[in-house]
């Protein structure tokens, strides 16, 4: 005959150990899951500045229409030649100057719903590459003074960014790292190694000039100064360290 007292007592037994085999896992599952979420994530930002060592501006010619598309491009071929001699006078190598655009377009006139050709216009334009950033406003001047009525696009910048963006990343690990170690500190742990990095870079916009009223008058002066400033490289990084 079966004793219910004693079946009670292993049944409430077998709970109680059960629950009891629960329980203790517990703490141990919380401890291992703290123990991979331990790690810290932290952003820093470096910034470098430094002067822009070239510059860019972009130089063009149209013509007035012309009764045909030879006589435009003959009159734009004899001031285009004369505004690159300027140019080259004035310090810019041939391989600093690229073209951008050549074109003859036949020019009408429209009355009474009639199209009637009146003639061609021809156009050139060329970037030219700057060294000496401070030759800018000389160069504007020497080449309107051959002929150059359409400029723009002038532009300063840094001809290899590449070192000072490298030196923007050092800084911006440098800044990630000090905020981590003083929120180790504070948590009072101590940092590992790194689980993971990201990093993006950025350049300040660079300036743009009207050049309207930067050639001298008389087109042959030294032009107006076009300040080149300064451009600033800058890099940030998202770092994740393992937490000790």
């Amino acid at each position: 005959m079966s004793n219910p007292s004693l079946l009670m007592i292993v049944s409430l037994g077998g709970l109680f150990y059960i629950g009891g085999q629960y329980v203790a896992s517990q703490p141990q599952r919380v401890e291992q899951e703290a123990e991979a979420n331990r790690e810290i994530t932290v952003q820093g930002t470096g910034e470098v500045t430094a002067v822009p060592d070239i510059g860019k501006i972009t130089l063009g010619v149209k013509t007035g229409t012309m009764s045909s598309a030879e006589v435009a491009m003959s009159q734009l071929t004899e001031k285009f030649n004369a505004v690159l001699a300027a140019v080259e006078d004035y310090g810019v190598s041939k391989e600093d100057i690229k073209a951008t655009n050549l074109s003859v377009n036949p020019v009408y006139d429209y009355n009474d719903g009639k199209q009637t050709l009146r003639g061609y216009e021809a156009t050139e334009s060329i970037e030219v590459k700057v060294r000496e950033t401070d030759k800018m406003g000389g160069i504007l001047a020497v080449a309107t003074g051959e002929g150059v009525n359409q400029a723009g696009n002038v532009s300063f910048e840094i001809d290899d960014p590449a070192k000072l963006q490298l030196e923007a990343k050092k800084k911006a690990i440098d800044d990630a790292r000090e905020d981590a170690e003083e929120l180790a500190d504070a948590l009072g742990v101590r940092l590992g190694r790194v689980k993971s990095f990201s990093v993006s870079e950025g350049n300040a916009p660079q300036p743009f000039y009207d050049l309207k009223t930067m050639a001298a008058p008389e087109g042959r002066g030294g032009g107006v100064e076009i300040p080149s400033g300064s451009q600033d490289v800058s890099a940030t990084v998202s770092v994740t360290y393992e937490l000790k």
